[in-house]
């Protein structure tokens, strides 16, 4: 009579499997999903994914649209503007290539952003004066950008070396009067 006795670590065993195998299921399918949303994130952002253009007669949906737009390609030109204080320190090409190539992406974005909302064209009708100070804004944040990294690239070529000779030259200076003192020091 004991052997038909159950305990219940028997009874629930195969629906313990049941279970376990199903979460492992959900845990895979979860990651996999998290895994693609993460490399398509990246691409889109790598290559500037041109979203549907705009209609030839902008509403004011679309018009506020580009606004965001807008805003988010200055807040990111600032940002990334912010990160070349790793290059001022001295000039480390490695950094300087991974910069230039964030700058790249943010040019992507920025052109993007102008043939999407057809900020260098004329729209037809009568001018809308949110959209020209927008193509304003565009054409100036594009200047930043490239006399920002132009000058960056100037202070990398020419001003980086001088920089690092003299770094060099006060390490010298401050090695020999470490010396100086140690030795005034052991004569006395």
């Amino acid at each position: 009579m004991s052997s038909f006795i159950n305990t219940p670590n028997q009874e629930f065993s195969r629906y313990r499997k049941l279970v376990a195998r199903i979460a492992s299921f959900v845990v895979v399918v979860g990651s996999l999903y998290l895994v693609a949303s993460v490399v398509v994130a990246l691409q889109h952002q790598r290559k500037g994914v041109v979203e549907g253009r705009i209609s030839s007669r902008l509403t004011s949906d679309e018009i506020h649209g580009c606004f965001d737009e807008l805003r988010d390609v200055s807040v990111a030109l600032q940002k990334h503007l912010e990160n070349a204080y790793h290059l001022l320190a001295g000039y480390d090409s490695e950094e300087a290539r991974r910069w230039s190539g964030e700058g790249e992406v943010w040019r992507q974005r920025w052109r993007v952003f102008g043939e999407r909302c057809r900020l260098a064209e004329r729209a037809p009708g009568p001018p809308h004066k949110d959209l020209e100070a927008m193509a304003a804004a565009h054409e100036e944040l594009g200047s930043i950008q490239t006399t920002y990294s132009r000058e960056l690239l100037r202070f990398g070529s020419e001003l980086a070396p001088r920089l690092d000779r003299i770094n060099k030259r006060v390490d010298r200076i401050g090695e020999d009067l470490s010396q100086s003192a140690s030795s005034a020091g052991a004569k006395q």
